[in-house]
């Protein structure tokens, strides 16, 4: 990229950075007033480390929270090309904090890829950016920082990927998954994907990388709305209207369940064809909707033309004060809860303890009924599926192949591999990077083992001990933030 294109996105992420400074008395996604981004944008850097995904656990809607969310959406560019819109959701709780002259401050890098499916980079941004409060008190739980970027590409298969670099406390948190760009359709009627928004309205001079249209559009990556996020505004373009004099076309709404049974409808909209691209905006309370996975339809008609498209997409509702898990789906693409037996519905329920909140398992334990089972079941793996437009669900395949890892490793005649301690870390973590196994001898007792992740916090160590000698190893202590912390576990558990 040449000098003038490096200054111009230079120039395009401060004024997004700007426009952050207007968020303050928004909802959940409202960003701080000191917010910006911090020097010039770099676009070349070296290849990143991609082999870990590190999660954070919170008390949580989704049960198993995560630090970064990553979602996108595909609009035309021209008649071959199509921009791709990344969005991110970055969870401001999880970053850290250092004091600043005015106040605290979090600090760090976002970086966003386009790779090809062998995995090479075919394009490549980053900024830095600080995100400052006056104390701790001035921020709010629960909110998120919007990050968002634009390329132009052809239709093809791409793989797109975003890190977030916490520069304070030195670990990042990345997200990826595949996507196919379709052709661009010339002819006949067509829409763009629909683009969830926490906030759309009237742009007021330049807003920068958030401009749809002369349109504020605040995207919400997550898709999540509730409490502190109760309406939801949409952001789609509709392509190719027959144009001639007061013609006109029609938009139709509705939301559905996951399984496509209508929810309720929303408002139809007649408009007059005033050229053959239209963009249509709109927004809907969420307050009638319980807590649970839906989906937006949006049909556009064309009646000059005789032409009809329909678009659908995903998004999730969540509401504290009610049962959270009762209108959730039985089942999802790639996943149905309902072909499960009533044994491995539960060994299924069981098997996922080790990664629930302590909210969760009790949740687990009031169930009673066999639908209840399966929308719990259900609910927990949509939420957390990192790529609803396709038919797998990424996260329950690396949960279920960690699953057989442990099985095989640390199970014995006592206990399942899950349900040991090896098994829950295992489940949680990951692979260690090491593991240094110190067997049984007559100066040491008893067998142990001390599991090291470099990835994890600057990196981080579990001790297991078997205080058996059968085989049945004991977490005893841990340098990981929550975990069970006994530094002189040596003197007590070796001698």
């Amino acid at each position: 990229m040449n000098a003038e294109a490096k200054d111009g996105a230079g120039l395009r992420h401060f004024v997004a950075g700007l426009l952050l400074l207007l968020l303050v008395a928004t909802t959940g996604w409202a960003q701080d007033p000191e917010s910006q981004p911090v020097g010039k944008q770099i676009l070349t850097k070296s290849p990143l480390d991609t082999s870990s995904v590190l999660w954070r656990y919170r008390d949580h809607p989704r049960s198993l929270t995560k630090f970064l969310t990553l979602d996108h959406a595909a609009f035309r560019y021209d008649n071959e090309r199509i921009q791709l819109e990344l969005c991110a959701a970055i969870v401001r709780d999880f970053l850290g904090l250092e004091s600043v002259a005015n106040g605290i401050q979090a600090h760090y890098e976002m970086t966003f890829q386009v790779r090809t499916p062998s995995d090479s980079v075919l394009i490549e941004s980053s900024w830095e950016r600080t995100n400052g409060s006056p104390d701790s008190l001035s921020r709010r739980p629960g909110q998120r920082i919007p990050e968002l970027i634009r390329y132009v590409l052809y239709p093809g298969r791409y793989r797109i990927f975003a890190r977030v670099d916490d520069l304070v406390n030195n670990v990042y948190f990345d997200e990826e998954y595949a996507i196919e760009l379709k052709p661009v359709e010339t002819q006949r009627l067509t829409m763009s994907d629909i683009l969830f928004a926490s906030r759309i309205e009237k742009a007021q001079g330049d807003v920068g990388e958030f401009d749809h249209n002369g349109l504020l559009v605040l995207p919400n990556a997550e898709r999540m709305y509730g409490d502190s996020n109760p309406r939801l505004f949409y952001y789609a373009e509709i392509y190719n209207l027959a144009m001639g004099p007061g013609d006109k076309y029609k938009t139709y709404g509705r939301v559905l369940t996951a399984e496509g049974d209508e929810v309720r409808p929303l408002r139809t909209r007649e408009r007059p064809i005033v050229g053959a691209f239209l963009v249509e905006v709109d927004a809907f309370s969420v307050a009638t909707l319980h807590s649970g996975s839906y989906q937006l339809e949006l049909t556009s008609v064309d009646e000059t033309a005789g032409d009809t498209c329909v678009v659908h997409r995903s998004f999730w509702v969540y509401k504290e004060q009610e049962a959270p898990l009762v209108h959730a789906p039985i089942g999802y693409p790639g996943f149905d809860v309902a072909a499960l037996n009533d044994e491995e519905l539960d060994k299924e329920l069981a098997v996922i303890r080790p990664i629930l909140t302590d909210r969760a398992r009790a949740q687990i334990q009031q169930l009673t009924t066999r639908e209840a089972k399966q929308r719990f079941l259900a609910q927990f793996w949509s939420v957390n599926d990192p790529d609803t437009s396709t038919v797998v669900n990424e996260f329950r395949d690396e949960y279920m192949q960690r699953l057989k890892v442990v099985e095989d490793r640390y199970s014995s005649f006592r206990r399942e591999g899950w349900e040991t301690d090896r098994g829950r870390v295992y489940l949680r973590y990951g692979e260690p990077t090491t593991i240094e196994d110190f067997p049984y001898s007559s100066e040491v007792h008893r067998a142990y083992q001390i599991w090291t992740y470099d990835k994890i916090e600057g990196g981080v160590q579990f001790v297991f001990v078997d205080r058996t000698n059968l085989g049945d190893y004991i977490q005893v202590h841990s340098t990981k933030r929550g975990e069970l912390s006994y530094p002189d576990w040596r003197n007590t558990e070796l001698k």
